[in-house]
């Protein structure tokens, strides 16, 4: 399949068959990651995957931390957001909602929760990035994240990049023993979509193009 096909046909998925992904996939898709360009080669992405029972002893920790502490899943802007990226966010609940609610699940409990469990995942990738690196740097890992999700598009396997997990990224690093030096940035729950649960055939609604582009010639 071309990369175009893929690009439009990917989406996220947040309900996994419990059947295991093989090492060497993960291995090739963080490969072709690292295969991605970044400003004078310093290449800062750094990945972690955690499967098995180290997954659910991670996914237990941050379950209790996340009912002691109830993150809200909002954008976390410290402004409301300007109309246009507002009507986006709301679309997207819009469409949720019932999908969640037929699980039993309010929406925001659904989100909250399910992040904290990779969503049942196989397999839970963790981004991070040294803090010698100023946040400019994120720019390199978003790239990066975006081969990655790619190539795991490309191999049949379904992902779904987390970002409220990193609210819990004290615990995370101690957990996984990651040095405290390490930022984590981003959570990339892997593998293979349940294709029955309604909720993996939602797609999010994609803006116009003329809502994101501006020409000057």
């Amino acid at each position: 399949m071309d990369i175009e096909s893929l690009m439009k046909r990917r989406r996220s998925a947040r309900v996994y068959l419990p059947a295991p992904v093989k090492r060497a996939d993960i291995e090739e898709i963080i490969s072709c990651a690292g295969a991605a360009p970044s400003a004078i080669n310093v290449q800062p992405w750094e990945y972690v995957v955690v499967y098995g029972d180290e997954k659910e002893r991670l996914a237990r920790r941050l379950l209790k931390v996340q009912s002691e502490r109830r993150v809200n899943c909002g954008p976390g802007t410290a402004t409301p957001l300007p109309d246009r990226y507002a009507r986006r966010s709301r679309e997207a609940s819009v469409a949720m909602k019932p999908v969640t609610e037929n699980m039993g699940l309010p929406m925001n409990q659904f989100v909250e929760e399910g992040s904290c469990v990779f969503y049942g995942a196989p397999v839970a990738i963790i981004v991070t990035i040294d803090q010698v690196f100023p946040k400019l740097r994120y720019l390199d890992i978003g790239l990066s994240v975006s081969y990655l999700l790619l190539a795991a598009e490309a191999k049949g396997l379904s992902t779904c990049p987390i970002g409220l997990v990193t609210a819990y990224g004290d615990e995370i690093r101690e957990v996984l023993s990651i040095p405290d030096g390490k930022e984590v940035l981003l959570v990339i729950a892997l593998g293979y979509a349940d294709e029955r649960a309604p909720i993996n055939s939602l797609k999010t609604h994609r803006t116009e193009l003329s809502e994101i582009l501006t020409w000057y010639e």
